[in-house]
C-alpha cells in the first residue's frame, strides 16, 4: 500500500462506512493515521468498524446517520466537531437500490428512495461539510459516483444510474465553486465491485459472465476503489480537481 504520511491527523468523514467500499476506505483511511467519521444508518456494522480500527491503533468513531435527512446529518457533522475538532476529508462512499426495474414499471416510491439516498446525501453531507472544509489547509471532497452514471446498461437501476450522473456533475459544480478556498472535488466511478452484498446477490456464473467483460479479467475489490480515493485526498493529487476517476478495469473508456 502506497504511504501518504501527510494524511495522519486529518479528519475523514465517510459515509457508508459500516460495509463493502466504505469500510474497507474507513480502515484504509485510518491505518495511514487519519481520525475516521464512521457515518453509517447501520450503527451495529458501523461500530464494528470503528472498533476494529481502535483496536488497530487507529482513531475512529462511528455515527448513526440517516445521511437523506437533514437533522440526522446536522447532528453527525455536529458530533464530528466535538469528538475530532473539525473536517478535512469528505468521502461519500453510501449508496445503492433496491429494485432493478425499468422506469415504466419502477415505482415512484422506490425512485425518490433511490435519488434520495445517492444524490440528496451527497448534497446534503457536502453542504453541512464546506464550511469546516474552508477552515482546512487541505481541504478535499471525493464522491463515489458508478459505472452506471456513466453509461446504460441493463442490469442497473434507472433511477441509481440518473442519481450517480447527477453525482458527477455536482461534483464538478462543487470543485469549480470551491477551488478558491483551495478545497478539491473530485470523485470516482466504480464498475460491480466484489462485497460481501454483491457476492450473496450474484451467481458464481454472474461474477464469471460480468468479469469477463473486463480488460482485466476480473471484477473489482474494495481495496481497489479506497487505494484511489487516497491518492485523490493527497498531496500529490493536490492540483486534480474536477476530475471523474474511472476504477473499472477499462471496462468503459471515456
Amino acid at each position: 500500500m502506497a504511504n501518504y504520511p501527510e494524511l495522519n491527523g486529518r479528519v475523514a468523514l465517510i459515509t457508508g462506512a459500516a460495509q463493502g467500499i466504505g469500510a474497507e476506505t474507513a480502515r484504509l483511511f485510518a491505518a495511514q493515521g487519519c481520525k475516521v467519521a464512521v457515518v453509517d444508518i447501520d450503527a451495529d456494522n458501523g461500530g464494528k468498524v470503528a472498533a476494529a480500527i481502535i483496536r488497530n491503533g487507529g482513531k475512529a468513531q462511528a455515527f448513526k446517520t440517516d445521511i437523506t435527512d437533514v437533522a440526522s446529518v446536522e447532528q453527525a457533522i455536529a458530533g464530528i466537531v466535538q469528538a475530532f475538532g473539525g473536517i478535512d476529508i469528505v468521502i461519500n462512499c453510501a449508496g445503492g437500490y433496491k429494485q432493478l426495474a425499468t422506469v415504466e414499471d419502477m415505482s415512484i416510491e422506490e425512485w425518490d428512495r433511490t435519488v434520495a439516498l445517492n444524490l440528496r446525501s451527497v448534497f446534503l453531507i457536502c453542504k453541512m461539510a464546506i464550511p469546516l472544509l474552508k477552515k482546512s489547509r487541505a481541504g478535499r471532497i471525493i464522491n463515489v459516483s458508478s459505472i452506471s452514471g456513466r453509461t446504460v446498461h441493463a442490469a442497473s437501476s434507472p433511477a441509481y444510474g440518473a442519481a450517480k450522473a447527477g453525482v458527477t456533475q455536482l461534483t464538478r459544480f462543487l470543485a469549480y465553486q470551491l477551488g478558491p478556498d483551495n478545497i478539491t472535488a473530485n470523485a470516482i466511478a466504480p464498475i460491480t465491485t466484489l462485497t460481501p452484498r454483491v457476492a450473496a446477490l450474484r451467481t458464481e456464473a454472474d461474477i464469471e459472465r460480468i468479469a469477463s467483460q473486463v480488460p482485466l479479467r476480473r471484477l473489482a475489490v474494495p481495496e481497489d476503489h479506497a487505494q484511489a480515493m487516497l491518492f485523490l485526498a493527497s498531496d500529490a493529487a493536490a492540483y486534480i480537481n474536477g476530475v471523474i476517476l474511472d476504477v473499472n478495469g477499462g471496462r468503459v473508456m471515456m
